[in-house]
């Protein structure tokens, strides 16, 4: 019970002592529920982390310079001193793959980031109006009918390469995918009656566009943002280990798998060691995306 001398100030404090720890319950439990009944979520979650981390404290975890040569310490096998072995020059590859780490977070992120960005203004674009989404769709239905590899390559060999380059050469290829998506959302939402009512009430359409239809996509586009970063870490890869990626002075996983293929049959850990990287890296994206997508999709929530 209350003591009905306090002061007004106390009673409404004890209040919110009441009230803070039961909210705070409220959400570790909701949350505790969603990784439950989605633990691919934490899974992936935790793979992304550690991948992070490995790629933010490269320097701080006994890695050496990863493009220092040494002729005479060349195909060394996996040891106390090479964790990983050598590669046919003499680099560290434990160095190689611990830095190659930083290459593939980088591309990933950014090319998510940027391509949701376009994507989204150019499927609210094109949802705007029946003339833009003609063209507009158009337009990216024809970027879309191209191979994502061969525009790719064909961004890099017009350009100088670089990791930039092949930032901005992934993120053409996924803008379309994005645009289609946000687009479909705003096609469905325009016709749905708080729109209407809104537009009836006389807001305007950058108003309705910030409080009604932004909101409504951070879903799917958090989904597909996960996508697309996954494809990304796969085409940088690829582009890398065909020589038109990264170049090779700068280690990614794709040209590491790319400079021991020649020696496959018998240093096999040459491409094995920075393959199951890139394979649990791209595990870890896809089962983020899966999870996402499953919890934040109110009919898989309905028969959960």
């Amino acid at each position: 019970m209350l003591n009905t001398h306090a002061s007004p100030s106390s009673i409404a404090a004890s209040l919110q002592a009441v009230e803070r720890p039961a909210y705070r319950n409220a959400s570790d439990s909701k949350l505790w529920r969603v990784l439950k009944r989605h633990p691919q979520i934490a899974v992936g979650v935790l793979i992304l982390l550690v991948v992070t981390l490995i790629a933010i404290f490269a320097p701080l975890l006994g890695t050496v310079d990863p493009r220092a040569i040494s002729v005479t310490k060349r195909l060394r096998p996996p040891s106390a001193e090479f964790w990983f072995g050598t590669d046919a020059l003499g680099r560290d590859l434990y160095s190689r793959v611990v830095y190659g780490a930083r290459i593939s977070v980088a591309v990933s992120v950014s090319c998510a980031f940027l391509s949701c960005v376009g994507g989204t203004l150019v499927g609210m674009v094109s949802a705007s109006g029946k003339w833009a989404d003609s063209v507009v769709m158009r337009v990216m239905d024809g970027f879309m009918s191209i191979p994502a590899m061969l525009l790719a390559i064909a961004l890099m060999a017009a350009t100088r390469g670089s990791v930039g380059t092949v930032i901005v050469a992934i993120t053409v290829v996924e803008i379309p995918r994005v645009a289609r998506v946000i687009r479909g959302v705003m096609l469905a939402l325009r016709e749905m009656p708080f729109v209407e009512a809104a537009v009836a009430a006389g807001s305007t359409t950058p108003k309705i566009i910030i409080r009604h239809l932004l909101p409504a996509v951070v879903s799917p586009l958090t989904v597909q943002a996960t996508f697309v970063a996954s494809a990304a870490i796969i085409i940088e890869a690829s582009l890398s280990f065909i020589g038109a990626g990264t170049p090779p002075t700068i280690p990614s996983w794709g040209n590491i798998m790319a400079d021991g293929k020649a020696l496959w049959q018998v240093k096999p850990h040459l491409v094995f060691i920075p393959a199951v990287f890139l394979g649990v890296t791209i595990l870890g994206v896809n089962l983020l995306g899966d999870g996402l997508r499953d919890a934040l999709d109110p009919r898989m929530a309905e028969r959960s």
